[in-house]
């Protein structure tokens, strides 16, 4: 059941950059270095935009990227389809660290994020979206790699609350945002809890990511739009249309961390979308109201 209490006034939601990617993803603000980063997973192209200076930088990859956090101010960890790299955007090298034994003819590597102790986590998903196939799993001090949760279709939306103690994870085609005890001691998670089902008419949740009131955002893949919810009660407080079908992730940004940076999709759009739609796959932003908190580097 669906418990609402929405005051919804539909915000201005501005574009940042006309990508025209065709998946648009990964968004995270880098505290330290005052910056958006964000990736094209199809097109290979990671992004690093600097709102001050209005500058957009480009950066192709040799395999599709799933996931970027920051590491220093030059040297970033990705996620690419087949493992786990540090790529440096002065010396423009990029270092295999991990290459797991897991079979890349069927899933590849989709969205991660730091945890509060610094370990990465980082899921994969079936290429075909509908077989339980895929996992989570967690990087930690000299890029150890380890499984954390199996079973899994598209590993998406991986968020902690403000205090560190909660996780929040979506396995997209389940639409449900998943609640886990975390340690932040050990690093681990336990008791997981399905706290939010989002209806089905908004299309599938992605990405996710958390106000400095602890509440819950969500990207909305096929029905353009991003959500707001209570994760302690299950109740949503607020949605944003957004001009494009497929919303695939979301950060607070900027100096006060009073942005929301929306990326989107272009591939897979419905006939007459893309005329509709013309700047899909576009980098968006929208002032909702609220403010973000820091994002979290890795620490190897």
């Amino acid at each position: 059941m669906l418990h609402i209490s929405c005051n919804s006034t539909q915000k201005k939601v501005e574009l940042v950059y006309d990508a025209q990617a065709g998946v648009g993803e990964g968004a995270l603000w880098d505290d330290q270095n005052n910056r958006l980063l964000w990736i094209d997973i199809t097109g290979k192209i990671l992004y690093l935009y600097y709102p001050e200076s209005a500058q957009m930088h480009s950066y192709p990859m040799p395999q599709e990227i799933g996931t970027v956090v920051p590491l220093d101010s030059s040297t970033l960890v990705l996620a690419l389809a087949k493992g786990i790299f540090t790529f440096n955007i002065d010396t423009k090298v990029l270092r295999a660290q991990v290459l797991p034994d897991i079979d890349t003819n069927a899933v590849r590597f989709n969205d991660g994020k730091c945890a509060p102790d610094g370990t990465l986590w980082v899921g994969t998903m079936d290429f075909e979206v509908t077989n339980p196939i895929a996992a989570l799993y967690k990087i930690g001090p000299g890029y150890s790699f380890s499984k954390q949760l199996d079973s899994v279709t598209v590993s998406n939306g991986i968020i902690w609350s403000v205090d560190g103690t909660k996780m929040y994870y979506i396995d997209s085609p389940t639409y449900t945002v998943a609640e886990f005890d975390y340690d932040v001691k050990t690093g681990t998670i336990a008791n997981k809890k399905t706290i939010i089902t989002t209806p089905t008419e908004w299309g599938t949740p992605d990405g996710a990511t958390i106000d400095e009131e602890g509440m819950l955002w969500i990207a909305h893949w096929g029905k353009g739009r991003v959500s707001r919810w209570n994760p302690n009660k299950g109740i949503l407080l607020d949605t944003i249309i957004v001009p494009a079908p497929h919303v695939t992730s979301l950060a607070f940004g900027g100096v006060h961390k009073d942005i929301l940076y929306i990326t989107t999709a272009r591939n897979w759009m419905q006939e007459g979308d893309v005329e509709k739609y013309p700047k899909a796959g576009g980098l968006f932003a929208v002032k909702p109201g609220v403010k973000g908190i820091s994002s979290y580097s890795f620490q190897p």
